[in-house]
């Protein structure tokens, strides 16, 4: 008897160090947004609580005050967490260095990061290249190319003069201008652009906004581009109010002007999709054990249409019928 309870008792210790696995220690994920909760940070939560990731979750919304990233810096340096989610262009810059800072400051991310809906993250710096960008982060980019959004567009809404208002201080902002204006021979488009004028803290005055969609519906532009703009975006609602009054329609780089505001149209990624891209990238991080620069920074293949039907009414304009497939028609 008392060598039965021997075997039971060895078999027990081969158990616990040789073939029962250890229970793997829950990991840590912090997402860093800039304004709430939104679809991108409901679709990666969803694909963490669908694939059964063993992770806790802490979130801190900067409230779209750029002085509390400074904040979530701290927060990262103190509780180390196993893995950093960034949220927009802004964030994203600011938590995790640009490449240059990288380079010339020895600017080191303490923990592997994932990205997401940053617009351009070649041209804002964060990366140079999507496939080779040999930092710890990896991440995605809602925004299809400006020549892909431009074709879009075009097949929506036929344009030749296209008017945009920005902030030249914002370079996620001008470099978007830029793009635009570089493809209007080859696209067959004239752009008329009016920057704002900016104060030495690199503010706007509002009111300059109307002032400017004034001064562009004069040169008859058919189109409002609102480009990925902080600016712009805080004051959409003036941009919009100006843009009825005018008879000319807005289309957006992003889906937020479409859903939350008063845009008529955007050829984009869905911001949901985007967050269950980065959740599968967080799950090759912690659950595979990929290194996160060995993860290809993407963009989706295919872009779709997100056309406010309210907005549709009251220009009168809707989404062709051979575009209907492929389009996102909400209100």
């Amino acid at each position: 008897m008392k060598g039965i309870y021997v075997k039971k008792f060895f078999s027990f210790i081969l158990c616990l160090f040789f073939i029962c696995p250890a229970k793997a220690e829950q990991k840590n994920i912090l997402m860093v947004l800039w304004d709430g909760c939104e679809e991108a940070c409901r679709g990666f939560q969803d694909y963490v609580a669908s694939n059964n990731m063993d992770v806790k979750i802490s979130v801190i919304d900067v409230k779209k005050d750029p002085k509390l990233i400074d904040a979530a810096i701290e927060t990262v340096h103190k509780t180390h967490p196993d893995l950093l989610v960034t949220w927009g262009t802004m964030v994203s810059v600011k938590m995790l260095g640009t490449e240059q800072q990288a380079l010339q400051e020895g600017y080191s991310i303490l923990v592997p990061a994932v990205f997401m809906v940053v617009s351009q993250p070649v041209e804002s710096g964060l990366v140079s290249s999507f496939v080779s960008q040999g930092r710890n982060l990896t991440g995605v980019s809602q925004m299809p190319s400006i020549s892909e959004q431009i074709q879009a567009a075009k097949q929506f809404f036929p344009f030749k003069k296209i008017g945009i208002i920005y902030n030249p201080s914002e370079k996620n902002s001008a470099d978007v201008v830029n793009d635009v204006k570089s493809y209007a021979s080859l696209l067959d488009y004239e752009v008329f652009e009016k920057p704002l004028p900016v104060n030495k803290n690199g503010q706007i005055e509002p009111k300059a906004i109307a002032g400017l969609a004034y001064e562009l519906a004069e040169q008859k532009v058919d189109i409002f581009f609102l480009p990925p703009d902080f600016s712009i975006n805080e004051n959409r609602d003036l941009f919009y109010q100006t843009a009825v009054s005018l008879g000319i329609p807005i289309f957006s780089a992003s889906e937020g002007a479409v859903r939350h505001g008063n845009a008529l149209f955007a050829y984009t990624h869905k911001y949901y999709n985007i967050g269950q891209i980065a959740g599968y990238k967080a799950k090759k991080i912690l659950v595979d054990g990929i290194p996160a620069y060995n993860i290809p920074i993407e963009t989706p293949i295919r872009g779709i249409f997100v056309v406010n039907m309210d907005v549709a009414k009251q220009f009168n304009v809707y989404p062709p019928l051979s575009l209907l497939s492929i389009s996102e028609l909400i209100n």
